[in-house]
């Protein structure tokens, strides 16, 4: 796999709860109506209002185009509205690792098991269609219910990158590294 191959491709990703296909600015309509909470991480620090949506949007779909970000909206297959957001980025075909990360799900489909259900399509693609051997996760030091939510997927916690972030909210005290390999991921 190419990075040019995969940025151009229309990533199509589903089962029966969820679909992940390509963000697109058509989408901030949708996404709009459950976007604006501060419980929301990162994402809800950054965007509060609609010009806020827009520049994410812009940062998102100039991402992809640089080959940096692979944004993917999360569809509820029950009735097409949107969950929230998630990407690929870091991405190295040459060291066969990638990074899933810059994800949020809005508020009433937190806790629901809607991000392990997302996680799982990512990893089983990220294995199985592209043969990689390690997918990466960055946490904020402060983001206890990503550390919990990873974790319990089975990601194994490497480290602390400290001082890492500046973060919307401002200076991060750090970064946790986890990390599935492969062999890992299939047990």
């Amino acid at each position: 796999m190419t990075l040019e191959k995969f940025f151009s491709s229309e990533l199509i990703l589903e089962n029966d709860s969820i679909l992940l296909r390509p963000l697109s600015i058509n989408d901030i309509d949708s996404i709009e109506k459950i976007s604006y909470n501060k419980e929301l991480g990162e994402f809800g620090a950054r965007v509060k209002n609609r010009n806020d949506l827009i520049d994410y949007f812009d940062f998102c779909l100039k991402a992809k185009k640089e080959k940096e970000l692979y944004p993917l909206i999360i569809i509820n297959r029950k009735n097409n509205n949107p969950i929230g957001l998630t990407m690929f980025g870091n991405i190295s075909f040459q060291s066969k690792r990638i990074e899933i990360g810059w994800t949020w799900i809005g508020e009433k489909f937190q806790g629901t098991g809607i991000n392990a259900i997302c996680k799982g399509l990512l990893l089983d693609y990220c294995f199985d269609n592209l043969n990689l051997r390690r997918v990466e996760f960055k946490i904020d030091i402060n983001n206890i219910k990503s550390q919990k939510a990873i974790e319990k997927i089975g990601a194994y916690k490497e480290g602390l990158l400290r001082n890492y972030n500046i973060q919307s909210y401002g200076e991060s005290k750090g970064t946790y590294v986890y990390s599935i390999l492969k062999e890992e991921w299939k047990k």
